[in-house]
């Protein structure tokens, strides 16, 4: 493995070098600047970890993968740009990059991994490539800062956690490719406000909006059957509910604690239906929609 020089705060890494190995700078402390290669293709795995003066790098467009924890805990990072050349960004890539402020994802980026921008505090906006089908667990966990996000058509499944703690976050519309929405994936969303959800998602997994303090309307698209445990807990502003027609299973818990719910809105001669799956202190807040009026064919 090649071995590279710190001089005056830069890195001197050699024409021709073809990969920055695992472990590369790991610790260098003193590592203010890096320029890298057109000749490199992989940035390895905690090449970069814990570099905590690090606050310029140049990736060239020969770059295809940035390995696990690569950037992780580089807290004076700033901002970073990804050539359309990169189609993965492993594990806790940039996990606890406080000072990155925003960033965006070519579309040739086809696999973001776990935690891959979780803790990074004061990143404020990010585009999502056209080509991720999957926001993995945790990948922007603790995220405080972010205050927008473009989810583009292409993912289908929003993972554990995935915005989990984004306090910042004030409203997100789903695109109609999102077939999941994963354990506790807006978990502690305190801004969250309004929340669009398509009648593409089927799964909505428990504790997924628990802690949402500031959502106040909420309507479950009727490709949903079962609303899981602890999914609106805690949500103290939620005040109605819409529910489609065929919703199989309500945990007990489901609104636990959604102290300002006063109406369950469902479907026309649902109220009984709905009874026997919400617990009896909410049966006095349901409230029967207007029957659909059909309309006539001309013949």
């Amino acid at each position: 493995m090649a071995k590279f020089e710190i001089k005056n705060g830069v890195a001197i890494i050699p024409e021709g070098t073809t990969e920055i190995g695992d472990r590369a700078f790991r610790d260098c402390t003193s590592l203010e600047s890096v320029t890298i290669p057109e000749s490199v293709t992989e940035i390895g795995n905690c090449a970069f970890i814990s570099c905590t003066s690090l606050k310029n790098i140049a990736i060239p467009k020969s770059v295809t993968e940035i390995g696990d924890n690569a950037f992780d805990g580089c807290s004076s990072l700033e901002s970073i740009t990804l050539p359309d050349s990169v189609a993965s960004i492993g594990w806790y890539a940039f996990t606890g990059c406080t000072s990155l402020k925003s960033i965006t994802l070519p579309d040739s980026v086809t696999f973001l991994g776990e935690n891959a921008f979780s803790g990074c505090t004061l990143l404020e906006s990010i585009t999502i490539s056209n080509s991720v089908t999957r926001i993995d667990h945790y990948a922007f966990n603790d995220c405080t800062s972010l205050e927008s996000i473009t989810i583009p058509e292409s993912v289908k499944d929003i993972g554990v956690g995935a915005f989990r703690w984004c306090t910042a976050l004030e409203s997100i519309t789903l695109p109609e490719s999102v077939k999941v929405i994963g354990w506790n994936a807006f978990e502690g969303c305190t801004s969250l406000k309004s929340i669009s959800i398509p009648e593409s998602v089927t799964e909505i997994k428990g504790n997924a909006f628990s802690g949402c303090t500031s959502l106040k309307n909420v309507a479950i698209p009727g490709s949903v059957t079962e609303i899981e445990e602890s999914t609106f807990e805690g949500c103290t502003s939620l005040t109605t509910v819409t529910l489609p027609v065929g919703v199989k299973h309500i945990s007990y818990n489901a609104f636990h604690e959604c102290s300002a719910l006063s109406t369950i809105y469902v479907p026309a001669k649902k109220t009984d239906y709905y009874k026997e799956r919400l617990p009896e202190k909410l049966h006095d807040k349901i409230v029967e929609l207007a029957p659909e009026k059909k309309t006539k064919t001309k013949k």
